[in-house]
């Protein structure tokens, strides 16, 4: 089920009126600062995306060649910039068939309006943001995961530029899981329980790789759980995982205690029957008086 548009209205409009000061919270942890991550190719690929934008800063439309140059250090192998405007409109991309052209109706075989993420990820008060979809590897046919890391560029001439670039299979940062769970904060605020369908919907940015939202309520009972949808409705109070954790409740006395915080814990990938290890950034959601639970977790590698 597709998200319909009154659905991302409401949606956009919160990330920008309810959302802020959290949404600020989550760009900050991806705002590209050097050795903020854990893992050296997403610094590799952040420090590439704002050196590019201080080029354009600097060189305006005349970076725009050099960027573009294949086997230098902006174009080589999968790795390359891409620059478009805010219209979708692209100057600057690894695949020159793209160039020129208006790509912001551009989607990933789920469904999923990349390009209008981009954009809209850039122009947030962080002014960047994570992106996460499938696209076909170029030299093959088959969709592989990959993450995209965008950020807004002023170029001299007045003219506004978002400026990206993204890598295959990317092992997965506390950042995303962080910058998730804030922006489905946002939505459950806004449309509360009408929120989750959104949540679970493959279409969504919420659904990723192995990643997903999950929310559970206060007397325990799971609402939202997309890889395992036979879970909802289910009471997870005195659920352990392989060692013994009773890791809900672990969630539960870190979002009551500190607002939001990590857990770690064993747990199956989505279609594995092995745990895997496994942390969750949770945060405790209030609407209207009800209490939820909102969380997901990255697999530790």
């Amino acid at each position: 089920m597709g998200i319909s548009p009154e659905a991302m209205k409401k949606y956009h409009l919160a990330r920008w009126i309810l959302g802020l000061s959290i949404w600020l919270t989550a760009c900050s942890a991806a705002s590209g600062q050097q050795g903020k991550y854990r893992y050296a190719e997403t610094n590799r690929l952040v420090d590439l995306v704002n050196d590019a934008v201080a080029l354009i800063r600097q060189n305006g439309e005349d970076a725009f060649p050099s960027l573009a140059k294949k086997g230098s250090r902006w174009c080589s192998g999968d790795i390359y910039i891409f620059v478009i405007d805010l219209k979708g409109n692209c100057f600057v991309h690894g695949d020159t068939g793209m160039v020129g052209k208006n790509i912001s109706d551009l989607k990933d075989p789920n469904g999923k309006p990349i390009v209008q993420w981009f954009i809209r990820k850039a122009l947030g008060p962080g002014q960047s943001g994570w992106t996460h979809y499938l696209w076909v590897k170029p030299g093959t046919n088959v969709p592989l995961w990959k993450t995209t890391f965008t950020r807004l560029a002023n170029a001299p001439s007045g003219a506004i530029y978002i400026v990206g670039s993204g890598l295959y299979n990317m092992k997965m940062e506390k950042t995303f899981a962080v910058e998730a769970v804030e922006d489905a904060t946002v939505l459950i605020r806004q449309m509360g329980s009408k929120a989750f369908p959104v949540l679970k919907d493959k279409t969504s940015e919420f659904v990723y790789k192995d990643t997903y939202i999950f929310v559970v309520d206060s007397s325990y009972t799971v609402l939202v759980d997309p890889p395992f949808p036979g879970e909802e409705g289910h009471n997870v109070y005195d659920y352990r995982d392989i060692n013994g954790k009773y890791f809900f409740r672990d969630f539960f006395q870190v979002a009551n205690e500190k607002g939001s915080g990590w857990v770690d814990y064993a747990w199956p990938k989505p279609g594995e029957a092995k745990p895997s290890p496994k942390t969750s950034y949770v945060r405790k959601v209030v609407v209207r008086g009800v209490v939820y639970l909102v969380g997901t977790g990255i697999y530790i590698e």
